[in-house]
């Protein structure tokens, strides 16, 4: 959704690599989380061969270079986006969240209002897909 606002390869891998880590957090890739990493890539327009991940970067290691606050609101609605995507905010999706809030330095008014965007968000795509599906 926000995604083209990335401009340089640096800040669109240091996404992917964060979108890998979240949608795999939990031990398992529900196809919805699938559909997102593949839309983020298409967005961003990469392929699948420009890219490579270390299985040993923790969050830190990927966001806490991250300078530039419109940067880090991208990432971070992306991210819930993400998250919220399969219908479950399980513990280990929680932990990384409230990680990237204390990396970012997000107040906690930043954080309900993003994650509040996102929850509606979501009740708007299933009201849509309500109205077209029973139309």
């Amino acid at each position: 959704m926000f995604l083209h606002f990335l401009q340089t390869k640096e800040h669109k891998e240091a996404f992917l690599e964060l979108a890998h880590l979240v949608a795999s957090a939990d031990g398992f890739v529900h196809k919805k989380e699938r559909d997102y990493l593949q839309s983020f890539m298409e967005e961003m327009e990469i392929k699948h061969t420009d890219i490579s991940f270390s299985k040993e970067k923790q969050l830190g290691d990927i966001i806490g270079g991250l300078k530039d606050e419109h940067i880090k609101n991208i990432f971070f609605a992306e991210i819930l986006l993400l998250i919220y995507a399969d219908g479950d905010f399980n513990d280990d999706e929680k932990k990384i969240t409230n990680e990237m809030k204390q990396v970012f330095g997000f107040s906690d008014e930043t954080f309900e209002a993003l994650r509040n965007w996102v929850v509606r968000m979501e009740q708007l795509k299933v009201e849509g897909l309500k109205l077209i599906l029973n139309t």
